[in-house]
C-alpha cells in the first residue's frame, strides 16, 4: 500500500510541475503579445505627436527616434512604416522577431536555390520534330 502511496504522490508532483511549466510558458507569450502592442502604440502616438506639432507625418521612423525619443527595440522587433504622403496616416507593422539567430538568419538570407534552365530539361528542336 505504501508503494502505490508513493506512485501516486509522484504523480501528483510530477502533474504539478508540468502545470507550473505550461503556466511560465503561456505568461511569456502573453507578455511577448503585450510588448509587441505597446511597441506598436508607441510608434503610432510618436507618429500622431509629430503630424500635430509639425504638420506632417514623418517619413521614415528614424525621424521619431532622433526628434520624439523613440526606442524601437530592433533586437526583438522588425517594424515596417509605409508612407503614403505627408498628411496620411503611415501604415505601421510591427512582427516579433525569431529567438534562435540561426533560425532568423536562415529566413531573412535564404539559401539561393538554382531552378535548372527550361532548354536543359527539354530540347526544343526534339519538340518540334515530333
Amino acid at each position: 500500500m505504501k508503494i502505490i502511496a508513493t506512485w501516486i504522490g509522484l504523480l501528483f508532483f510530477i502533474c504539478a510541475i508540468a502545470a507550473a511549466g505550461f503556466g511560465i510558458a503561456g505568461m511569456r507569450n502573453r507578455n511577448s503579445e503585450q510588448q509587441l502592442a505597446v511597441q506598436k502604440k508607441a510608434i503610432e502616438r510618436a507618429a500622431v505627436l509629430c503630424y500635430a506639432l509639425e504638420g506632417f507625418y514623418p517619413p521614415g521612423i528614424e525621424h521619431l527616434e532622433e526628434k520624439y525619443g523613440l526606442i524601437v527595440d530592433r533586437d526583438k522587433f522588425f517594424v515596417s512604416y509605409r508612407t503614403f504622403g505627408s498628411n496620411i496616416r503611415p501604415e505601421i507593422s510591427v512582427f516579433r522577431l525569431f529567438s534562435n539567430p540561426e533560425t532568423q538568419d536562415a529566413f531573412l538570407t535564404p539559401e539561393s536555390v538554382e531552378t535548372p534552365d527550361i532548354f536543359e530539361i527539354f530540347d526544343p528542336l526534339e519538340i518540334m520534330d515530333e
